[in-house]
């Protein structure tokens, strides 16, 4: 065997150790052990790949426990769609709030082992934002299954293109049936997760702000997450930062989840990522980890470890806290 050829396997062999001690490799599973705060077993037509798949995708990549809810709105399957849709934008037909999610999550969740079961904590979601009745249904669930639900969401406020398949008026955060909702929450004490955008998909100025302060204000006994940080998919505000750092400073009842599309918000460019670290290590104790996977499994370990560059970013202190540590004080659970 001649050098060059020598050469080129020492330089193969080379290449081989780096990519098995790459960050591509070590980023499989979490940095550090963490939980997802943001989960929905079932999907838009009330499907799920289970639990069992669930778990086993959880266990290799490092998460702990999950806040796990279903799905309050379905998408219809029109006579006129010439495909069945599985999520909402896969076609024009409308879509419709749906309590039986909370019922078809409770049993598939009390049915599995108790290893199993302490590992997820569920919420009440099968809640209309716009029907009065919403409190006193959450009333119900709760008495029908003592002991079990742990909060309150995903509630659906405004949600761009969901928004506009729902039937019904424009939901919207201070509506006085989700106002009755938080109040029946701070009795309870369970926490609310409300999906409310900050503006629209083509204004770039927070123009549903507002509507979220008022719920704020006038419920400071309520502890709300806010998904997503106000954004989704092509809701754009340049002054986002500069708002969260605004109203997290006035409510101190006010936590934001980091999932679904905000990832591509935060590591669009370096001015982005860096604005985004400070603003976490500035209210290091607000901020929660969440996936916001949609009943099927495949893409789930993706969805959280690409979180990894903001935990390797972050101080030790903060990054756990965002991982793990923050949920667990808001769902009241002893280290």
């Amino acid at each position: 065997m001649n050098i060059k050829k020598l050469k080129i396997l020492a330089l193969f062999g080379i290449l081989l150790v780096f990519c098995a001690l790459s960050p591509v490799a070590a980023e499989e599973r979490m940095l550090i052990p963490s939980w997802d705060s943001h989960l929905h077993y079932l999907d838009f037509t009330q499907k799920t790949d289970g639990f069992p798949a669930l778990v086993k995708q959880m266990d290799a990549i490092g998460i702990e426990a999950a806040v796990i809810f279903g799905m309050p709105i379905v998408k219809m399957w029109s006579e006129s769609d010439p495909i069945r849709p599985d999520y909402y934008l896969d076609t024009d037909a409308r879509a419709y709030y749906y309590s039986a999610t909370d019922f078809i999550l409770a049993q598939e969740l009390l049915q599995q082992p108790e290893k199993v079961r302490k590992r997820f904590y569920p919420f009440i979601s099968g809640i209309n934002p716009l029907d009065r009745n919403a409190a006193e249904y959450i009333e119900t669930v709760l008495r029908l299954y003592p002991g079990f639900w742990r909060g309150i969401g995903e509630l659906m406020s405004r949600h761009d293109d969901l928004t506009a398949f729902a039937y019904g008026e424009p939901p919207r955060a201070d509506h006085p049936a989700l106002m009755e909702v938080y109040r029946i929450a701070a009795k309870h004490g369970l926490p609310v997760l409300i999906h409310h955008n900050i503006s629209s998909a083509w204004k770039r100025e927070p123009i549903y702000l507002h509507e979220m302060e008022r719920a704020l204000a006038a419920n400071p006994g309520t502890i709300f997450i806010w998904a997503h940080a106000g954004i989704s998919r092509r809701v754009e505000v340049p002054s986002l930062r500069k708002e969260l750092v605004r109203i997290l400073e006035t409510y101190p009842n006010l936590n934001i989840d980091l999932s679904w599309v905000v990832y591509d918000t935060i590591v669009k460019d370096t001015e982005s990522f860096t604005g985004w670290i400070a603003l976490i290590e500035r209210f290091p104790d607000r901020f929660l980890l969440g996936s916001d996977t949609v009943g099927h499994w495949t893409n789930y370990p993706n969805e959280l470890t690409k979180y990894n560059v903001l935990l390797n970013k972050l101080t030790p202190e903060t990054a756990k806290k965002f991982a793990c540590d923050n949920i667990r004080r808001l769902l009241r659970i002893d280290k």
